[in-house]
């Protein structure tokens, strides 16, 4: 009968001492500086679907320059027909220097130059035609005055307007009215009206620039369509044609 060998002897375990770690030194808490807070600005609470607006000084805007949004509620001073020319005509040389012999005057028929007429506040309009959207000429009547024009003694400066026959001078219904410049009194508007239907006509015209330009209508508040006037007449004066 075989037998197992003896197991060999082991010596006995011995265990090492683990080393002591060394001692943690905790260095002390230095101080550190005091945090300052500012304070947080007041600002105004939101309010959903309500966008910042940017509020703007009231400016007034220009509307329309045609004779409907120049009467406005109140009316015009004055409206009418006429045949209106600017300026003066050129003379040749022969007429300036040889007045004597070349005195004939300029003329032009009636309705060549018909123009519709308009005065509110203290400036006049002129149209070509009654529903142009904008005037072709804007007077301020405080840089003017108006004469009546004496027909026998017509002025050097005017036209005569549809002469009649064998005589260089207009019909007897066609009164003119003449603007000169306050400046130096140079010729700067005529204005001849058909007076066959209304008489007064030519004098209303004279009367109503004279009481607009003096401001006897300008006493009490200002309407807002003179105002709309005064503006759309600055405007058109800057874009008026020349002479």
């Amino acid at each position: 009968m075989n037998l197992a060998s003896p197991a060999p002897r082991v010596e006995t375990a011995q265990a090492e001492k683990a080393p002591s770690p060394d001692v943690a030194v905790t260095e002390p808490a230095r101080p550190s500086e005091s945090v300052r807070v500012e304070k947080a600005e007041n600002v105004e609470p939101a309010v959903a679907g309500v966008k910042e607006q940017v509020i703007s000084q009231p400016q007034r805007k220009l509307g329309g320059m045609s004779v409907v949004a120049l009467r406005g509620e109140s009316g015009s001073d004055f409206e009418g027909n006429a045949a209106v020319l600017r300026g003066a005509p050129k003379k040749d040389i022969l007429k300036r220097f040889l007045p004597l012999f070349f005195d004939e005057r300029d003329f032009v028929a009636y309705g060549e130059v018909l123009r519709f007429v308009l005065i509110k506040g203290d400036c006049c309009f002129v149209f070509t035609e009654q529903d142009d959207p904008s005037p072709v000429y804007a007077i301020p009547l405080d840089e003017v005055y108006a004469i009546m024009e004496d027909a026998k003694r017509p002025d050097k400066f005017s036209v005569t307007i549809s002469p009649t026959s064998n005589k260089n001078m207009s019909k007897d219904d066609l009164k003119t009215v003449l603007f000169k410049y306050k400046k130096d009194s140079s010729q700067a508007f005529q204005f001849t009206f058909n007076t066959h239907s209304d008489k007064s006509l030519a004098k209303r015209f004279l009367d109503t620039v004279e009481r607009c330009s003096s401001g006897q209508d300008n006493k009490g508040p200002v309407r807002a369509s003179v105002m709309h006037a005064k503006d759309v007449g600055a405007v058109a004066e800057k874009g008026q044609p020349t002479i």
